[in-house]
This record gives C-alpha cells, sequence and structure tokens, in this order.
C-alpha cells in the first residue's frame, strides 16, 4: 500500500502547489498589498510534531485510542510549559476551552446525524442488501463491478466506521471481484480505500467538519474543497486494480522487483500530476480552457489501463501511456513562461 499512498499525498502537494502558483499569478497582476504571513516560533514546531509524534507513540504501543489522545494532551502540556511563548497561562486556556466548545457544535452536529444513518443501516439491513443487489448487475463487467462497489464504499462509509464498511464490503463484494480476475489484495484495498474516501465526500465529510472548524470556515464549502482537491485519489484505486505493479504485484499476484515497477510508477506519477494541473487550472503558467481539456485528456490516457505493449513484454507501456505523454509535451511547451 505505500506507492498509492505516496501517489495520492503527491497528488494532494501538488494540486496545492499549482493552486498556489495561480493565486501568486493573480495576485501579482493586481495592485492589492500583500499580506506578510506572520511567522512561527521555532518551538511552536516542536509542540506540534510533539503532538502528532507521541500520539502515534501511544498508539504504537497497545493504547487505546481515548488512552492515547489524553497521554498525547498530557505530553503536549509538558511540552509547551518549556517555552513562554508557549507556556499555558489561565486566561489562555480559559479562552481555549471557549473555542474549543464553540467549534466543536458543528462537528457534534454531524456525529448525531451520521448516527441516525447508522441506525438505518443496521436495523433496516440496507447495508447487506445493497452490495446484494449490485452483484448481479457487475458480474460481467469489471469496471461497473468497480464502480458500483465505489459508490456502495462512499454512501456504507458515510454511515459506519471504516472499518466496520471494509468487513461488510469485503464479505460480500470481496468474492466476486476474485471471480472477475482481480487480485485479492487489489480488491480489499479497494474496498478499504473508498471507504476512506467518505471522510471527504460531501455531504457528510467529517475530516471537512473538523477541518472548518479549525480553520474558522463554513462547513459545506470545506468540504467541497476537500472533495475537490482529493479527485485525484478517487482515480488511484482504479489504477492499481488495473496495473498491479504499483502494488509490488505482477498480473497473477506474484511479487515483483523495484525495476519491474519503475515504469508503471512513473507513468502513475505523469498521470497524477497532469491530473492535478487540470484541477488547479495551473502548470508553468494558468492554463487556458483549451490546453486545460487537453491535460485532462492527457492524464485519461496516462491513467487509463491499455492492452497493447509497444516496448516488449519486459516493461508494461502502452500505446495509451506513450500518447498521454506526448500530449502532455505538447502542453508543457504551449503553457510556456511569459
Amino acid at each position: 500500500a505505500l506507492i498509492p499512498a505516496i501517489l495520492y499525498y503527491l497528488s494532494l502537494l501538488l494540486i496545492v502547489h499549482f493552486h498556489a502558483r495561480r493565486v501568486a499569478v493573480a495576485t501579482a497582476n493586481t495592485s492589492a498589498p500583500i499580506e506578510r504571513p506572520i511567522q512561527s516560533k521555532p518551538f511552536e514546531g516542536v509542540v506540534f510534531a510533539t503532538a502528532l509524534g507521541s500520539l502515534i507513540l501511544f498508539l504504537i504501543l497497545g493504547y487505546t485510542a481515548f488512552r492515547a489522545v489524553t497521554l498525547s494532551l498530557a505530553t503536549i502540556i509538558v511540552i509547551s510549559s518549556f517555552n513562554q511563548n508557549t507556556r499555558l497561562k489561565v486566561g489562555k486556556t480559559l479562552q481555549g476551552l471557549i473555542k474549543a466548545a464553540r467549534d466543536v457544535v458543528p462537528l457534534v452536529s454531524a456525529a448525531a446525524c451520521v448516527g441516525i444513518i447508522i441506525g438505518i443501516v443496521t436495523l433496516t439491513g440496507i447495508g447487506t442488501r445493497l452490495p446484494a443487489t449490485i452483484i448481479p448487475l457487475a458480474e460481467q463487467s469489471l469496471f461497473l463491478a468497480l464502480v458500483l462497489i465505489m459508490l456502495s464504499s462512499i454512501i456504507l462509509g458515510m454511515g459506519l466506521p471504516s472499518a466496520v464498511c471494509y468487513l461488510l464490503m469485503a464479505t460480500l463484494i470481496g468474492p466476486v471481484l476474485g471471480d472477475l480476475g482481480v487480485i485479492p489484495l487489489a480488491a480489499h484495498l479497494f474496498i478499504f480505500y473508498f471507504g476512506m474516501m467518505s471522510m471527504v465526500t460531501p455531504p457528510v465529510a467529517l475530516a471537512a467538519y473538523a477541518a472548518s472548524s479549525i480553520a474558522g470556515t463554513r462547513i459545506m464549502p470545506t468540504a467541497f474543497a476537500a472533495f475537490r482537491f482529493a479527485l485525484v485519489g478517487f482515480t488511484l484505486p482504479y489504477m492499481f486494480v488495473y496495473r498491479p505493479e504499483l502494488l509490488l504485484l505482477s498480473k497473477t499476484g506474484e511479487p515483483l522487483g523495484l525495476l519491474a515497477v519503475l515504469a508503471p510508477v512513473s507513468i502513475a506519477i505523469l498521470g497524477v500530476t497532469c491530473f492535478a494541473a487540470g484541477i488547479a487550472g495551473q502548470l508553468r503558467n494558468p492554463l487556458s480552457l483549451g490546453l486545460r481539456l487537453a491535460v485532462f485528456a492527457a492524464a485519461g490516457l496516462l491513467l487509463a489501463p491499455g492492452s497493447t505493449q509497444i516496448l516488449g513484454s519486459g516493461l508494461p507501456v502502452t500505446v495509451l501511456d506513450i500518447t498521454g505523454v506526448g500530449v502532455f509535451a505538447a502542453v508543457w511547451v504551449l503553457n510556456k513562461n511569459r
């Protein structure tokens, strides 16, 4: 699962990068003054690193999630007390508690609504009926099966914990994917991946609810922004189903060496770059409508599976891949610096 995870976070990095460049170009063309960002103190970074590092450490040591969070908070308080800029004071502590109580209201409301959905799914049996209904429709087409399983995983992931959603879908749908020739590991990762993507899929998007509280923004615009930035991630499960080399596996499920996955990973990176540039509307410069459509076409060619290999059986490079590289190169040249 390492390569798909790296590709996903690479897509987020590229979208943020291209979006920031586009905003910078738009700002440079206006006469509005640019606000200087607030400079953070070095020790504040230490406190943030301690928060994440201690939480992961306590989870690895076997503590429950609730106890790990409690111990991590205690660790943060201890570390922050070593610097006067981060040391907790009575006034700031009260302000922080009040702000946290206000910011958590939308998240609590969303969690309560999700509780209703969980009750409907578990009590009515719709969680088992929905996958069972799509099985006869998807038995003859792998792509149709993947699309329907994606929708089921996202819908169930909105109302069920990710682990429960995975177990339900893997039990009911996993054997069907195996019959369609999908490698078992790729099938199970596909189901689990889209169960997690429900966290950034409106209207529930619980991760966006938490992010909007932190950023002080409106919930739905934040949710749709999260969905837009994560769009590249919706293509990755299809990629590692049709290109199991991204999971370090051959078409038959055998382990592969690093050299055998070099070409598929390079193509995937270029495809993710094209998709990110198309979503942000920026490459070397802002993309016109025609170039934006062209870069989306390049992404589709690079991410789509192909069957005709042109560089020999040892290198899984197809006609679609070469065409996509050519389209991207043309866009790169036409989108030259002014």
